[in-house]
């Protein structure tokens, strides 16, 4: 098993210089390495860079310029699709509660009681248990701990709206309580986006395990193995008009290759469930961020980072239309 004792960052830099990277500032690779960690930088945006492992021999004239350049870009991915993704998670919340509260009531009794809830199987009568179990798990939690707006309405008013318990509720509860739905009732939703009710359910379930990635910390630009680290592995979007029109490439199955779980599948999902002003803003960032980086790092690991996105930058002028 190799040594992993501590070193210096004087001694981290002269082991990346005997494998090959180039780097021309050690003072800055210091500043770096106090700053954002050796594991996080390093480890984590070395692959493209590399012409073996086991032992790390870096492409030749490779420059710490160039990996720190593209682990920046991820960090910039991640507080702009972050921001992004809270959009539509308050969107699909407020929309859930209006149509739910619209067809039951206001009253947290009614998303207690599993007869508004699909119990037409064994499987989906556990999972509305499961839901409500969670409902009422959250609530008891927040109330003992005084939430102001929960203790609010549940001393003042007696319950707690599904629009007031909106703000306590997770992600992955949201998706929770649209799969519980009944089929009617999602379809009062999806039909905001111009989707099937099942669509809707592959999106949310993408777009969850996408913020997990985000809110944790995980590679955004290379997506799928980062699911694996931090939730559930990354769901596929459901096929859309965009992924026809975009003309992406299909394996023998007559599967797209792109745009199914990578970051154009969220620049995707983006352009459904996103305002076009936002939308706009989105690509326009994205676009900025992507040529300060192609600048900097050679067109040879370009493709290859590319490839890891499913070609993004290549295809959102095509994608805004």
């Amino acid at each position: 098993m190799a040594d992993k004792a501590f070193k210096t960052y004087t001694e981290q830099r002269k082991i990346l210089e005997s494998r090959g990277l180039i780097i021309s500032h050690p003072r800055s690779f210091r500043s770096v390495m106090l700053r954002e960690g050796y594991y996080n930088v390093i480890n984590g945006y070395k692959k493209h860079f590399l012409t073996t492992t086991s032992p790390d021999q870096y492409i030749a004239r490779t420059t710490f310029e160039q990996l720190y350049a593209l682990y920046s870009f991820d960090q910039e991915l991640r507080a702009l699709f972050m921001s992004a993704l809270i959009k539509i998670e308050k969107h699909i919340k407020a929309l859930l509660a209006y149509h739910f509260s619209e067809k039951y009531g206001h009253d947290d009794n009614v998303y207690m009681d599993l007869n508004n809830f699909n119990c037409d199987t064994i499987r989906n009568k556990k999972r509305a248990r499961s839901l409500i179990n969670t409902f009422n798990q959250n609530l008891l939690y927040y109330e003992q701990r005084g939430n102001s707006a929960i203790c609010h309405y549940r001393n003042v008013h007696g319950y707690v709206p599904l629009w007031v318990a909106n703000s306590i509720l997770s992600f992955g509860t949201i998706q929770h309580f649209y799969a519980s739905l009944k089929l009617p009732d999602q379809q009062n939703i999806s039909c905001h986006f111009n989707l099937p009710a099942s669509d809707l359910n592959g999106f949310l379930g993408f777009l969850k395990a996408f913020r997990n990635i985000c809110a944790h910390g995980g590679r955004i630009y290379t997506s799928n193995y980062s699911a694996s680290q931090y939730g559930p592995w990354l769901k596929f979007i459901p096929d859309t008009q965009y992924h026809v029109a975009l003309c992406l490439p299909r394996n023998a199955s007559g599967n797209f290759l792109y745009g199914k779980s990578d970051v154009l599948a969220l620049l995707i999902a983006f352009r459904i469930f996103l305002k076009r002003s936002d939308f706009t803003h989105i690509r326009k960032v994205f676009q900025q961020k992507y040529q300060i980086l192609q600048k900097i790092v050679p067109a040879s690991i370009m493709t290859s980072i590319d490839k890891e996105m499913g070609y993004p930058y290549h295809l959102l002028p095509a994608l805004s239309k």
